[in-house]
């Protein structure tokens, strides 16, 4: 997997952020990586407020590193906690941001809203999102990895990740949902051409995903799958990578603006709210998949 030299860590003093600070140590560990934690007083607070009990906190995340022989930098900020966590990852251009998130829904994240998904859709480099559900042990590198593949660019972004996180003795699956009638088509929508449209839209996605991998070692291997999948794409992909045993689920970001993302939100921030897994966001950036077609190599379906 990719080199890191830092690692920021979202920490508050929640149950998901202990998740989230234990990932993020686990991978600094591995890479001699330094750590930095964020904590964000929000703006509701006085600054000093637990103070005691946030130096506490400090000190037992500071001595944890120092056990694991982790490089370890603390900053506290007022304000808010998502423009606090994006702010210190520009100022210290970190390799990866590692954050918890409660996976609210409804009314309480319509009145709390989501730190997470915020930093997930926004940030310039990969953001690794832990459940409040997730056990904190973790095997590093992963030796699962499943993508969510729309073609796009940022998809092409995710797999070349994807094909970088997984263990060499492991997996990588791609996923491709159609929308779709998951459990059959109606008898009377054949006299409208939907069947015949949909039996195309899945021809082609398989085609396709045949040809969505680069020429690697590890797909010579064999140990990439793809699967073609119908019916919504959140809930389909959520599904079958916790079935599959995935370890990690990487989604691409694409570059929208915020009324774009206000108004339609994006796969990844749905998908984070009902993963079960760890989930990694990859922002859009410049990919040389794009530009390779000729270097396609199929995959097992």
């Amino acid at each position: 997997m990719p080199r890191f030299s830092r690692v920021l860590a979202a920490v508050d003093f929640s149950k998901p952020a202990r998740g989230a600070f234990e990932y993020a140590l686990a991978l600094s560990t591995h890479h001699g990586a330094e750590l930095v934690v964020v904590h964000a007083v929000p703006h509701n607070q006085a600054f000093h407020w637990h103070d005691r009990e946030r130096l506490a906190l400090t000190a037992t995340l500071r001595s944890r590193a120092d056990r694991a022989h982790v490089e370890f930098t603390d900053r506290v900020q007022q304000g808010d906690p998502a423009t606090v966590i994006l702010s210190h990852a520009r100022s210290l251009d970190p390799d990866l941001i590692v954050v918890g998130t409660h996976q609210r829904s409804g009314l309480d994240r319509f009145a709390n809203g989501s730190v997470a998904e915020r930093v997930a859709v926004t940030a310039p480099v990969p953001v690794l999102v832990v459940p409040h559900r997730r056990r904190t042990s973790m095997v590093e590198p992963f030796s699962h990895v499943a993508v969510a593949v729309d073609f796009s660019a940022s998809s092409s972004r995710a797999i070349e990740q994807a094909l970088a996180w997984t263990n060499p003795a492991g997996r990588t699956t791609l996923l491709h949902v159609v929308p779709g009638f998951a459990s059959g088509v109606p008898p009377h929508l054949y006299r409208y051409g939907i069947a015949e449209h949909q039996t195309r839209l899945l021809r082609d996605a398989r085609r396709r995903l045949r040809l969505a991998v680069p020429v690697t070692p590890q797909a010579q291997q064999g140990a990439i799958n793809a699967r073609v999948l119908l019916g919504d794409t959140t809930a389909e992909i959520s599904r079958v990578a916790d079935s599959i045993g995935a370890d990690l689920l990487l989604v691409g970001v694409p570059q929208r603006g915020i009324a774009s993302r206000a108004l339609f939100g994006t796969t990844a921030a749905r998908l984070l709210r009902a993963t079960r897994i760890p989930m990694l966001a990859v922002p859009e950036i410049g990919t040389a998949i794009a530009q390779r077609e000729s270097a396609w190599l199929p995959v097992a379906a």
